[in-house]
């Protein structure tokens, strides 16, 4: 086990890459931009005064999601490298891209260190913001990795990520810090490595090219009822500011389950 800073990943030509996809997003966020035009220009034409509220509200959630657009477009979007001698785990989100590059941030496992691998499906109960009493079902994937070797400079490097402060920009409305509470790899037992895969492509492949080196084991289901708990959707970004409207944005976010996608857990200003 190696723990690596991202730009001293060794990358070659014959690497399987696992990556959030590209192209998926831009559609969509490209989808929600027409829509946005189309607001503006039925409100104008049609002398339909809710179409610019409507268009504003929906241009204003565009700007804050196009960083995970454009985030998907950099060298940095990757999840998993494999090559002929073990695999590179990348456990900072591709999102986070603005912490320090010179933290480590990339997990390599040889082949040897890990015992087996499994694929691990969730059912997550969560309430459902937009209907008081019901609930909504997300379905969420993992694959498990079982080391051999000892996992404590991994835990211990997982642990110092979730600690991680973001540094702070010049914006045109002053100086702020952003950080995605996006955490992709995890501990889910002392010596077992929890990877959530969400990422191109499938889970299945990734242990298809796994199987000639270690044991695949049966795949794991698990069920997890949060639908008593009110808590913020995972990955969403949480905005403050003295100056601004985006606590107001984010209690409208939580609200509806549509703008349910990555969001920033701090902005701060200083």
């Amino acid at each position: 086990m190696r723990l690596l800073r991202l730009q001293d990943v060794e990358i070659g030509p014959n690497d399987r890459v696992f990556h959030h996809a590209r192209l998926r997003a831009l559609i969509v966020w490209l989808a929600g931009f027409a829509a946005a035009t189309t607001f503006f220009l039925h409100a104008y034409t049609a002398k339909w005064p809710p179409g610019y509220f409507f268009g504003s509200f929906l241009l204003l959630f565009l700007l804050l999601t196009l960083k995970m657009v454009t985030a998907r477009f950099h060298p940095s979007n990757w999840l998993v490298r494999r090559n002929e001698t073990g695999i590179y785990v990348q456990y900072r989100s591709y999102l986070n891209d603005q912490l320090p590059a010179d933290d480590p941030s990339v997990v390599f496992l040889s082949f040897g260190e890990i015992a087996s691998a499994r694929l691990v499906k969730e059912r997550v109960e969560t309430p459902d913001p937009a209907k008081p009493g019901a609930t909504q079902t997300e379905y969420l994937r993992y694959v498990d990795l079982e080391l051999s070797g000892d996992p404590a400079p991994l835990a211990d490097a997982l642990q110092a990520e979730l600690g991680e402060q973001a540094p702070s920009e010049k914006r045109w409305y002053g100086t702020s810090s952003t950080l995605y509470r996006d955490y992709p790899v995890t501990m889910s037992a002392p010596a077992s490595v929890r990877i959530h895969w969400d990422v191109v492509p499938g889970a299945q492949k990734f242990l298809d090219a796994l199987r000639p080196y270690t044991v695949i084991a049966d795949p794991a289901s698990l069920t997890q009822d949060n639908s008593g708990v009110i808590s913020p959707p995972r990955r969403l970004p949480l905005h403050k500011s003295k100056r601004s409207g985006f606590d107001m944005l984010h209690s409208l976010t939580d609200r509806c389950p549509a703008l349910k996608m990555n969001r920033p857990e701090s902005w701060v200003p200083s």
